[in-house]
């Protein structure tokens, strides 16, 4: 099943294109661009026709046939170049799409990246198999199911929550081992704790309460995949409070028990 032909992929670093520019040329835009941003130098901004958005990590710019763009610099990210029909099913569909996609669950747009790269550059770009086609359709789903939030987005509003979940995320990502409550992320970002899980869903598309676990869920697997570690050990290093609770997630996330996933990380060689 052949949806597009993909015509450019990988990774765009603009700092490596081009060091010492400030602003890529206007110029006019030939297919559909996927641009997932990775990384990006404070102030820098996309412009696609009339609209701009000032970039962050973990959102996604499309641009589409026609349209006339440019940018502030420097960034980093995942690009895919997409040619279809206008006749195809889905050419209509992409170019109702918002420019900007600054609300998305960033982790699972990254996967699709990755997954779509590093398939292309093992089977090469003009493959018609399943594969590629079924990760072009969940690219396409997941787009069309976080557009109408996207559409209606306050551009000013969005910058100053954008930035205070992130320095939550940070706190997150560097302290889950220890007791997190909303009320001291709601400290840390300046919100109440009802209002910081509100505007913490809506930039995440997860509860803070889900992200936390899944950062401990992580660690707990690292950690019982690459250490022999006791589980009740491995539960309170990843700031679970207790070994059973601790189980009892780790089986919701993976089907299986921490000792379960452990065993199934063990390779045996026959000698």
């Amino acid at each position: 099943m052949k949806i597009g032909n993909i015509l450019q992929y990988g990774i765009f670093d603009s700092k490596k294109q081009a060091p010492n520019a400030t602003m890529t040329a206007k110029r006019v835009v030939s297919c559909f661009e996927f641009d997932y941003i990775l990384s990006c130098d404070k102030g820098t901004i996309s412009f696609i026709d009339s609209s701009s958005h000032k970039l962050y990590p973990n959102m996604l710019i499309i641009r589409k046939p026609n349209q006339i763009c440019n940018s502030l610099l420097h960034y980093k990210c995942y690009c895919l170049h997409l040619e279809l029909d206008k006749d195809s099913i889905f050419y209509d569909e992409l170019s109702a799409l918002p420019n900007f996609f600054p609300l998305i669950h960033g982790n699972v747009y990254r996967s699709i990246f990755e997954s779509l790269i590093q398939h292309i550059i093992t089977y090469g770009k003009n493959c018609e198999d399943h594969y590629m086609a079924a990760k072009l359709l969940e690219l396409f789903y997941r787009l069309s199911k976080d557009s109408p939030h996207n559409k209606t987005i306050r551009k000013s509003s969005f910058q100053k929550e954008n930035s205070s979940i992130q320095q939550a995320v940070s706190y997150i990502k560097k302290n889950f081992d220890q007791h997190i409550s909303l009320r001291t992320l709601g400290e840390l970002t300046g919100y109440t704790p009802n209002h910081f899980q509100r505007v913490f869903t809506k930039i995440m598309n997860i509860s803070p309460q889900k992200y936390l676990e899944n950062i401990r869920i992580s660690q707990a697997k690292y950690l019982l995949a690459t250490s022999d570690m006791p589980i009740v050990e491995i539960a309170y290093a990843c700031g679970f409070s207790s070994q059973s609770y601790f189980s009892l997630l780790f089986k919701r996330s993976t089907e299986l028990t921490p000792n379960e996933f452990r065993k199934s990380t063990i390779i045996n060689y026959t000698v």
